[in-house]
């Protein structure tokens, strides 16, 4: 007795089963990459904002140099404990400010406490003024970056 081959049908092996272990992997990757993201962008926020403030502080106010004592300070405090802020004044304040950032606010220093005591009767130059926003602004800058980089 001999085989009827016409009745074999071919042999269609179906479709591969689906791994969904990399496919998990990439979405994982992606979420901790989005959080990331996010977390940092959560942190620069308010040192960004602190920014568009320093620029809106007018060079031809009167209380410039208070203002920027109170910028300095309201931005410190975005950054570092209250505790370690707040009593912080005068020559110490500006070594805090140096120590935090790459700056060099103690060549203020005279100046500094001259003006922050007796602001009305002082008249700062204009280019003090633009030397101490650079300064200010480089201090900024310096609390992003170790903000970023975690140092």
């Amino acid at each position: 007795m001999e085989f009827d081959f016409s009745l074999l049908r071919d042999i269609h092996e179906g479709e591969p089963p689906v791994d969904f272990s990399y496919g998990f992997l990439w979405w994982l990757a992606l979420i901790v990459v989005l959080a990331a993201v996010y977390y940092s962008i959560y942190r620069l926020l308010p040192l960004f904002a602190a920014i568009r403030r320093l620029n809106k502080i007018d060079l031809n106010n009167e209380a410039f140099i208070p203002l920027i004592n109170y910028w300095l300070k309201e931005t410190a405090l975005i950054m570092y404990p209250r505790d370690v802020v707040a009593p912080l004044y005068g020559l110490n304040w500006l070594r805090f400010l140096d120590q935090t950032g790459n700056t060099n606010f103690e060549a203020f220093t005279d100046a500094w406490e001259r003006v922050i005591y007796d602001w009305q009767n002082i008249e700062v130059p204009i280019n003090e003024k633009k030397m101490l926003v650079k300064e200010c602004k480089k201090w900024i800058y310096s609390n992003i970056r170790r903000r970023i980089w975690g140092r």
